[in-house]
């Protein structure tokens, strides 16, 4: 292993991290992602990991975390929709970077640890044809049914066929260049 100045903190970096600080320059899409549950109650997340993947049919590709409630809920329904967001929804992102479930959490209490977070619920939004949430304010949305799922690493790679779209507005998308937030390395 060579060791390696880093451009960001000049201090020793081994190839790992040297890695994952390159990993992290890679520019990703905020987009939340809407499922609904075993009662047709709406879930939301937020995600990068989005990417189309065919012309034809109608692909998009999304990467979840193993124990993610909206993918247990995919798995389930084979209903999803993705938002994009623009680029002045930053406290509208923030707001679906709580996991739904607190135990997720490491550190939380015992306690603090049952705690079911509602995402949406001071958010306007509709519900699409599927049942998952549409939000008012992204730049644009699409309706989706899971068809395939990959273990990859320790994340699920989940291919919908697009079924719906729309573009809601106008603007740029917000990035993660533009947050400063990484999920990557």
């Amino acid at each position: 292993m060579s060791e390696k100045l880093s451009p960001q903190t000049r201090g020793p970096k081994n190839d790992d991290e040297i890695i994952q600080d390159a990993m992290h320059e890679i520019p990703y899409g905020i987009y939340v992602i809407s499922s609904k549950d075993g009662e047709s109650n709406p879930n939301a997340m937020i995600a990068d990991w989005v990417m189309q993947v065919s012309f034809s049919p109608r692909l998009v590709a999304v990467s979840f975390e193993s124990d993610s409630t909206n993918l247990h809920n995919i798995r389930t329904n084979r209903s999803m929709t993705i938002n994009l967001l623009d680029e002045d929804s930053m406290d509208l992102a923030r707001s679906f970077l709580q996991p739904t479930n607190a135990s997720k959490i490491q550190g939380r209490s015992e306690s603090n640890s049952n705690i079911r977070h509602d995402k949406l619920a001071n958010i306007a939004y509709h519900l699409s044809d599927n049942g998952c949430a549409i939000l008012d304010d992204a730049l644009m949305w699409l309706e989706l049914e899971a068809d395939q799922f990959f273990e990859i690493g320790d994340h699920v790679l989940v291919v919908s066929k697009v079924i719906k779209g729309d573009i809601n507005g106008s603007g740029e998308p917000l990035t993660s260049v533009l947050t400063g937030w990484s999920y990557s390395g």
